[in-house]
């Protein structure tokens, strides 16, 4: 039963990257259209720069999707990662990304970062809610093939969910409450402690304008005003999370410190696409000592003229960088 569930960022990916490719959590990393022996991070701007997108501060730089499986399911980390790959391959196949499966938690979990501009067209990544939809039904169809079960994400959530909130679900889409609580139950499981909590929602966007003994309020990156904890539910009031980060705290302490089985797996075919965009944009361009080699003679206008522009910032939860210090 796979949950997928995923966040925009406008911030850089450098963070998100290291995060999730941390061989003390990583046990399987696979990599599509880039070049394992460069900074991710570098080539998902290189990318950018070429087509002229995601240039200010506002615009989408990435999207950080994660893949979970229920822990009754027996995933073992190679077959999580496959279903991860069939699923990107599928949809974001002009896209570079980097897929890490975690085996630090009790849940396999994968996480897939993709950069918000084709390396293809140079078109702007953008979802809205039915295309969210349509890639969490993939998601139960590819589990489904594997001989496990799918998850009716469309079922109304039980905690407070308000009848706006269900037309919402209904139609595969989630709101903005639904969105907190996503990346409120993400955080409790990633941090141990509140100081870390909070600089991780931060990240998100996600700020806490209220945090006292008893109470917590969060606002969302997208409205003007905050809500309680206990307003989206028994699960994300102070006391309900202060628990969860006790028991991450305990989990990651048991955890071992290494993970032996780190793998780093390649795609062919990956440096492809990379050497052909050099020679569009009619470069010899050389990074870290590495020549990309010139092969193609079409111009980055011919490439440029292949698609439209589109900078919307409406569909998914848009990840702000609420420090300016941060990620710069």
């Amino acid at each position: 039963m796979p949950l997928f569930k995923g966040v925009a960022s406008k911030a850089k990916p450098s963070k998100a990257i290291k995060y999730i490719t941390n061989p003390k959590k990583a046990a399987i990393v696979v990599t599509h259209a880039l070049d394992d022996s460069l900074d991710y991070a570098a080539q998902f701007a290189d990318t950018q720069s070429l087509f002229g997108k995601a240039k200010s501060f506002g615009n989408r730089k990435y999207y950080h999707f994660k893949h979970s499986f229920d822990p009754k399911d027996n995933v073992s980390p190679a077959e999580a990662s496959e279903m991860t790959e069939k699923l990107a391959s599928k949809v974001f196949d002009d896209y570079e990304y980097i897929i890490a499966t975690h085996t630090d938690k009790a849940h396999i979990h994968c996480h897939l970062i993709v950069n918000s501009v084709s390396f293809e067209t140079g078109r702007m990544l953008h979802l809205n809610n039915d295309e969210y939809a349509a890639l969490k039904d993939l998601s139960n169809n590819i589990a489904v093939s594997h001989g496990y079960s799918a998850l009716d994400f469309r079922k109304a959530a039980a905690d407070r969910i308000s009848s706006q909130e269900n037309r919402v679900t209904l139609k595969g889409g989630t709101s903005w409450k639904e969105e907190l609580r996503e990346v409120i139950a993400l955080a409790v499981k990633e941090c141990t402690a509140i100081d870390e909590f909070e600089a991780f929602i931060n990240e998100y966007g996600v700020e806490i304008t209220r945090n006292t003994e008893k109470t917590i309020s969060f606002k969302h990156p997208q409205k003007q005003k905050s809500i309680r904890g206990e307003k989206l539910g028994a699960d994300y009031t102070k006391e309900a999370i202060l628990n969860e980060l006790e028991k991450s705290s305990y989990r990651n302490g048991s955890a071992t410190e290494e993970n032996d089985g780190y793998i780093l797996r390649k795609r062919r075919g990956r440096y492809y696409h990379r050497q052909l965009r050099a020679g569009a944009a009619g470069m010899e361009a050389s990074t870290a000592g590495t020549q990309r080699q010139y092969i193609g003679e079409a111009t980055a206008s011919d490439l440029r003229s292949e698609f439209k522009s589109d900078e919307s910032d409406d569909g998914l939860l848009e990840l702000s960088e609420t420090n300016k210090n941060r990620g710069r």
